[in-house]
């Protein structure tokens, strides 16, 4: 009970103490340094307001990569099968260039023998029309 007594005795003192103190002053302190780290009411709506407006465009951003995403990922199976034909027709334009240079060097040849043949018959003409 003793103990009691005592401490009860100390809490008392304390609270004398503390009472006894003047709270403007710490509490003063405590605004200022409060209000020093914070912003005016302004310019925290403004800035409020300026991150709304750019969270409202990204979302906007944000849904027109979507879309365009998505219409990509529909694009891409149609775009492997322009490829392929693309390739396939590459494949096709080399062969026909092939062949073409094939018919044209037998053009070339066979010109090349009718050339040969008429200045065999032209030698034929000029002798008949020399006579015997």
């Amino acid at each position: 009970m003793r103990r009691d007594r005592r401490a009860l005795g100390i809490a008392l003192a304390l609270a004398l103490a503390a009472c006894s103190e003047d709270p403007v002053p710490k509490l003063e302190a405590e605004k200022k340094a409060l209000l020093e780290s914070t912003r005016p009411k302004a310019e925290f709506w403004s800035e409020v307001e300026r991150k709304g407006e750019l969270f409202k465009q990204k979302k906007a951003i944000d849904a027109e990569l979507a879309d365009v995403q998505q219409k990509t990922g529909a694009i891409q199976p149609e775009l492997q099968q322009l490829g392929a034909a693309v390739a396939g027709a590459g494949e096709a334009n080399a062969r026909a260039e092939q062949v073409l240079a094939e018919q044209r060097a037998e053009l070339a040849r066979i010109e090349g023998e009718v050339a040969k043949r008429e200045a065999t018959l032209a030698g034929f003409d000029r002798r008949r029309s020399e006579g015997p």
